[in-house]
C-alpha cells in the first residue's frame, strides 16, 4: 500500500509543481483570471507541505523500526497509523520530529523560492503558515504530553481508528 500512496502522493506533488510552472505567472496582473489562477495554483502548491509532512512522520517512524499499519484505502490523507502501544517514546519523537524538519524545510523553500510578486506565491505561503499553526496546536501537545509523562500519547494517526474500519468491512 505504501507504494500505492507514494504514486499517489508523488501525482499530487507533481500535478502541483505543473500548474505552478503552466500557470503562475498569470498571478501576477489584477483581473478575475489572475485572481483565480493565484488561487487555485496557490492551494495546489499549499497542499505539498501537508504531502511532504505525512512523508516525513512516516520516514521518521521507519527509520526507527516502529510498528505502523497502511490505511486500507488511498482515500485517507494519512499514510499510516503508528501503534501507540506497540512503539516506544524514542520512536514516537522520532516520528514526529521528523514530520516537523520536512515541514520547516519545505516553508523555508516556499518563502526562500517563490517569488514575491504572485498572487499564487502569497496564497501557497497562508496555507503554509495555517499548515504550521495546526502542527503547532494539534501535534506539539502531544509531544509536550510525551515529554513530560516520558510516555506516548495515545493516538492513531490515520482517518478512523482500525476498529471501526474493521467492523466496516
Amino acid at each position: 500500500m505504501f507504494g500505492k500512496l507514494f504514486v499517489r502522493d508523488l501525482g499530487i506533488v507533481g500535478g502541483a509543481a505543473a500548474l505552478w510552472w503552466l500557470l503562475a505567472d498569470r498571478s501576477a496582473g489584477a483581473g478575475p483570471v489572475a485572481d483565480f489562477t493565484g488561487v487555485v495554483v496557490g492551494l495546489a502548491v499549499g497542499l505539498c507541505p501537508f504531502v511532504l509532512h505525512e512523508w516525513g512522520h512516516l520516514l521518521g517512524a521507519l527509520a526507527t523500526r516502529s510498528t505502523v499499519q497502511p490505511p486500507t484505502k488511498l482515500a485517507t490523507p494519512y499514510l499510516f497509523s503508528f501503534d501507540s502501544k506497540q512503539n516506544s517514546r524514542k520512536q514516537f519523537l522520532a516520528m514526529s520530529f521528523a514530520g516537523w524538519a520536512v515541514s520547516i524545510a519545505v516553508a523555508w523553500a516556499i518563502y526562500a523560492v517563490l517569488p514575491d510578486d504572485l498572487l499564487a506565491t502569497r496564497v501557497a505561503r497562508g496555507v503554509v503558515v495555517l499548515a504550521i499553526g495546526l502542527v503547532v496546536v494539534i501535534e506539539i501537545p502531544l509531544v509536550l504530553y510525551s515529554l513530560l509523562t516520558g510516555r506516548v500519547p495515545p493516538v492513531e494517526t490515520q482517518s478512523k481508528p482500525r476498529g471501526l474500519e474493521e467492523a466496516a468491512a
